[in-house]
């Protein structure tokens, strides 16, 4: 029956692109173009709102769009947007394209491992074929589980990812109806380099702590391992210098915004604000270095 082995050795061959394809690897890829044309996106909102704003103070009273889009600064806002808009609804048909390709993919595996299990049920034990079969089966399944996952990635998008692109007209016009005076408190935020705006600095923020103690648990696992066996705390020294190179990247890019724009962050309504999240993030940065220089040293003098 090296007929039947043949047969499943082909068909596996025939969809092996396709499992190439499919992988968490590359949903993880995609998923994260998602966030990041979002966040893009949002960027442009915040920019929109700083046209409408500056189109109020030029004179434009109309809520209609028409008429707003008379004005230059306005239509450009909207331009923006609208285009930031389109090319993460471009990443989110990407992400959600991938996912029903790998259920449709999936299906196909799955059938090919219930005629490989039908197969084995009838095989005896003395068949020639049968633990060929069986290393293929196996091999299937591990392909399987794997592309199941990837199929699996647009359930980790949350719904802002998956309808701010189709929520987009409906924000327009929320944002048209909002009072000049709502308009005049959220001007201030958008004119700020973008890494300052209240959004981004809370995400980094909230970044930047995870990073600091990311580091520090790392650090001291590393040395608790060293006492035993210096190779063991090779992980979690990598681990840390990885962590570290992350909050560095952040820390670096404020601190170029604070020396580029120290005007913006002087007329800011929220100037101590800023300076003190700067301050901090320069401070959390030293230390994780410190404590990273230290953990080294530590470990090279136990291996002496």
């Amino acid at each position: 029956m090296a007929k039947e082995l043949e047969k499943f050795k082909a068909e596996h061959k025939k969809l092996a692109a396709g499992t190439k394809t499919y992988t968490t690897a590359e949903g993880a890829k995609l998923k994260k173009r998602v966030g990041i044309s979002l966040g893009n996106a949002w960027e442009g909102e915040d920019y929109f709102r700083e046209s409408l704003a500056k189109a109020r103070k030029d004179g434009v009273e109309s809520k209609k769009l028409a008429d707003l889009q008379k004005n230059k600064s306005f239509k450009d806002g909207l331009t923006t947007w609208n285009k930031a808009v389109d090319i993460h609804q471009k990443e989110l048909d990407a992400m959600l394209g991938f996912c029903s390709n790998a259920k449709a993919h999936l299906a196909k595996l799955d059938k090919l491992l219930a005629d490989i299990g039908k197969d084995l049920k009838k095989r005896s034990k003395t068949s020639a074929s049968k633990k060929d079969i069986e290393a293929l089966q196996d091999k299937l399944a591990k392909e399987t589980a794997e592309v199941k996952k990837a199929a699996q990635y647009e359930g980790k998008l949350n719904a802002a990812q998956k309808f701010y692109a189709a929520n987009f007209q409906k924000t327009v016009a929320r944002i048209l109806k909002e009072s000049d005076e709502s308009q005049d408190k959220k001007l201030d935020a958008t004119e700020l380099p973008q890494l300052l705006v209240d959004r981004n600095l809370k995400k980094y923020t909230n970044q930047v702590g995870v990073l600091a103690k990311a580091i520090n648990a790392h650090c001291v696992s590393a040395i608790e391992k060293a006492g035993q066996d210096l190779k063991a705390a090779v992980p979690d020294l990598k681990a840390a210098e990885a962590k570290y190179k992350d909050l560095k990247k952040i820390n670096d890019q404020y601190q170029t915004v604070k020396k580029k724009f120290p005007g913006k962050i002087n007329d800011s309504k929220d100037k101590k604000k800023l300076l003190a999240t700067l301050k901090k993030f320069n401070d959390v940065t030293t230390a994780a270095e410190r404590k990273l220089r230290g953990t080294k040293v530590t470990i090279k003098k136990a291996a002496v």
